[in-house]
Order: C-alpha cells, then structure tokens, then sequence
C-alpha cells in the first residue's frame, strides 16, 4: 500500500514539475508567465520533497534490508563487479612490504597486556602492572611501545576509562539493559569457547563453533578428513561456483575468493601453537571471504545501543560450517572468524577477492552493504577460480568526504588527504589506541565496540531505489561531479550529532547516529523509572 502511494504521488508531482516549464512557454502574458513560473517553480519543490518522501518510506521497507532479505543464493550480491574489475587492486605496493606482526595490531597488543595484567607474577602482584613502565614489559611489547610511546599514553589512559566505566555502568544498566543483554546473548558463543580454551585438558570441541585450533596447522585444518583422496572437481570454475553457492546458504551475503597474499597473515602468533613466527601453511593457498551486515537499525542506533555480536556471531556459524562443508569433501580448511580466533587480517582479503575497497576508516565498503560490513575467511587448497579486484571509486570519495573522521570521538580517523604508507602499503592510518578509549567509554556494561564511523559512512545505506540509483551513477562518473553532488546533499540534509555527544553525560549526551529502535529501548517494554 505504501509502495502505491508513493510511486502515485511521485507520479502526480513529477507530471505536474513537466507540464509546470511546459505552461510557461505557451503563456503570452506578463501575468501568466509570471503565475506559471511559480507553479513551474512549486512543481520542482513539491518533486523533490515528493521524491525525498517516497525514498525516506522505500528506506523503511524490510526488504531494503540487504543481507537481512527473505532469499539466499547470493541475490543479496547484486552488484555488477565486470566493468570495474582490475588487473590489481586500488591500494598501491611498494618495495618495503612486510608481514604484519601480530603485536603491530590492538588486539595483539591488548591481549598480551591483559595476560600480564592478571597473570600472577613472583610476588603477590600481576606479572606487570603500569607503575612498572615500557622497561618492564617483555619483548615484543616492550619494543613496540619504546617506538610508539604515543600509542603508551593512550593505552593506559584506555585503562584508566575501563575502570570508570565499569564504575559508572550501574547508572546506565537500567536504560540500556535490553541492548547489552542482546549483546551477551550474541557474545555467550564466544566467551563459552574462550572458557573451554584456556587448556587442552578442558577443551570440549563441541562448545565452541568452530573449537579454538589446538595443534599446528598440517594437523589441525585436516582433521575429521575421512576420504582416502579428495573429491575430484570438474574444473576450478565448478570448485569456485560451487563454494560461492554453499557459503551463500550458510548466511552469507557476499562471497569472493583469491589468492591468498602472505603479507596478510599475522606474524608472531599462530593459533594452536602460540606466540611464535612461523611459515604460512602451504595448503593456505586460497581464501574464501564472506560478509554479512548488521541488523541494520541496531547499527544505525550507534554508539550505546550497537554491537557487534550480532554479525560476529553469523559470520562464525558460517565458517564453521564452510570449514566442516570443505573436510567433508576431503580438502584441508581452517575458519578465521572475528573477534579474535583468526590469523589473517581480513579486509585487504576482501579488496583482493573483489568484494570492494578499503576506506578511510580502515573498513571494507562494497556497493551492497558499504561499510555495515562483517568479515570471516577460510583458507584451504581447493583449486578455485578467482574473482578480481574491483574500484567503484571509493577511494577518490573518501578524500572529499571526511564524515568518519569529523564524528570521530578521539580523533582517531585521519584527516589527511593522502593515504599513507603502513608494511609498504598505502593506506589511511587509524590510531588504534585512541579507538580503543572510545571504546571505554561509552555507556555500555564492557567495551563492545563503537561503529559511528561505519554507521555515518554516506555508502551505508539500504537498498532502496534513491540509493541504487546514487550509487549506480556515481560509480559510472570518473569527474567526481556527483559524487560532489551526493556529498554535499549528504551533510547539507543530514543531522549528525556532535562528535563528543556520543559520550556519557555530563561531557556527552549518549547520543546516537538515529533513533534506536523500539524493541532496544527498555522503558518501552519494561515498568521502570526512566531518569535519562
């Protein structure tokens, strides 16, 4: 009924913003000219608000949720990739390229600090605490942190809003209870797993999905396998196919597979066999990665009413199944899925698989999804065709948008024009520890995340008609003169709170990018006192 009226008025304005220009030309007086000029001029105004209304009403439609729709098979992947396929992807290589280390990422990093931190030492105290200083940190911590004392500073001082937000949840436990209980519900897979892990004599591989690696990769991404030789493929074009199908009725939304690139694998930590450097695995060779959104209002609700979980949790069912699918038909496989059971760092693996490109705030943006993006990845040997790497123009867009590093709480998002140069690739930086005090906080039980960079991004948006429209224009207009255009309609148009207005009172307001929705608000199902 909505999709018919809409489509009725828009159909009324815009004959009437026709006939307006039309009238006007035929009118032989003063007078007349002068009417059917405002008429002409009403017409115009009546058609764009008539358009900005049947987009606003096709953005509320649940079918413009993509990645959420009712069908599977990958037709939430509609994007055309052909004409904007390259022989090698938009970022630039230069002659100093190197593996990351597992230490040079925040996850690395804290989780290393935090295993000091509540491991018993000597005495009666922690392995290390911060009145200890850098000195006083084992390799490879210690190094890092005397090369980027900045990054130090913002890691304590993180650690010093852990411990207020902790102290000031009680105030914030009532008005946001629904989302953080939905958040725990969506993490319990994860913490249920981390428990389990903590020993081989404990683990049970049934708890978690998939179980943590407990051995080295030649052992452990070929166990369970029963055939004696491996399925035979047709071709790699079948294998490829294939794969993309399956992936797709696991949950995913998109699908690419390459290559696997080296430099993308995490030195100094293997899972299974610990803090050590090590040899990529010969039978990693190809990378399946997938995506899946987030439940979209949820997301547009962010900083204190998101979470990740929810894309978290779809993202490891997949690639638990994706892994056991692969042993099934007799290939090695093993799952890289996040917060933190992964090897590999995930979105230079989607730009190479051709799934999009990477952002000014380190996400991957695709043409279906944009930035509301979550990635996971199998690795195995199955001889596969693979997809190219495609440039719809993001990189070019991100130069003149600057929203995510504008709504950045700590300025963690660079402000530059140009890409820098990070393991002798080109890309934007991100400071991750001052991310990370955002992080800390928010008005949230336990640091889950923030996302208002991926939630602001112009590119996230639903798939209605106005936007499939935008973006299939601005992709095909190498002069930037829409992308411009779209911009500047984009901050001119849209409401953005103030960047600090994410934050707790009295410095913020726990503000969010949108409305949150109703089933996220407790006062709306439950007798309680509302005092925000």
């Amino acid at each position: 009924m909505n999709k018919v009226f809409c489509l009725t008025v828009c159909f009324i304005l815009f004959t009437i913003f026709l006939l307006g220009p039309v009238d006007a030309a035929l009118a032989a007086d003063s007078v007349t000219r002068s009417l059917l000029k405002s008429g002409a001029l009403l017409a115009a105004v009546l058609g764009i608000v008539g358009i900005s209304l049947a987009g606003y009403m096709a953005g509320k439609n649940y079918d413009s949720y993509t990645g959420w729709e009712r069908y599977t098979h990958g037709a939430g992947q509609f994007f055309n990739r052909k004409p904007f396929q390259r022989e090698s992807p938009t970022y630039e290589k230069t002659e100093q390229h190197a593996r990351l280390r597992y230490i040079d990422s925040l996850e690395g990093r804290l989780r290393s600090m935090m295993t000091l931190m509540m491991s018993p030492g000597d005495s009666d105290g922690a392995k290390w605490s911060s009145t200890a200083g850098i000195e006083a940190l084992p390799q490879p911590l210690k190094g890092f942190y005397l090369e980027n004392k900045d990054a130090y500073t913002h890691m304590l001082k993180a650690f010093e809003l852990l411990r207020k937000q902790q102290e000031d949840w009680p105030k914030w436990a009532t008005q946001f209870a629904i989302a953080d209980a939905w958040s725990k519900a969506m993490a319990s897979l994860f913490e249920l797993n981390i428990s389990k892990g903590m020993s081989k004599e404990r683990i049970d591989t049934k708890a978690g999905y998939p179980p943590e690696p407990q051995d080295k990769p030649e052992g452990w991404d070929f166990r369970g396998i029963h055939r004696k030789k491996p399925l035979p493929f047709k071709s790699t074009q079948h294998a490829s196919r294939l794969i993309k199908k399956i992936t797709h009725t696991f949950g995913a939304t998109l699908v690419g597979i390459t290559k696997l690139n080296p430099d993308w694998c995490y030195q100094g930590r293997l899972r299974g066999v610990g803090e050590v450097d090590y040899e990529v695995p010969k039978h990693w060779e190809y990378a399946i990665v997938f995506a899946t959104p987030h439940e979209w209002d949820m997301m547009f609700s962010n900083a204190v009413y998101g979470t990740s979980y929810d894309a978290y949790s779809r993202e490891r069912i997949i690639g638990a199944r994706l892994e056991a699918f692969i042993h099934e038909l007799g290939y090695p496989a093993r799952a890289h899925v996040p917060p933190g059971s992964y090897d590999l760092v995930t979105p230079p693996i989607a730009v190479d698989a051709g799934l999009g490109e990477q952002g000014r705030m380190g996400l991957l943006i695709t043409p279906e999804l944009g930035a509301n993006t979550r990635l996971g990845c199998v690795t195995t040997n199955i001889p596969m065709e693979v997809d190219r790497p495609i440039d719809f123009g993001v990189k070019e867009f991100c130069k003149k948008c600057k929203i995510c590093a504008e709504r950045c709480v700590t300025g963690a998002i660079s402000h530059k024009d140009e890409p820098g140069i990070e393991f002798g690739y080109k890309r934007w930086k991100i400071q991750s520890e001052l991310c990370f005090q955002v992080w800390a906080s928010l008005a949230t039980g336990r640091p889950r995340g923030c996302r208002i960079c991926l939630s602001v991004c112009p590119y996230t948006r639903k798939n209605n008609w106005l936007h499939t429209l935008s973006k299939y224009i601005h992709t095909r207009d190498r002069t930037g003169t829409t992308s411009s255009m779209l911009l500047w309609m984009q901050k001119r148009f849209f409401d953005y709170p103030g960047a600090r207005d994410f934050l707790p009172p009295p410095e913020g307001k726990n503000a969010t990018y949108h409305k949150p929705p109703d089933w996220l608000m407790t006062e709306e199902w439950f007798d309680v006192e509302k005092t925000w």
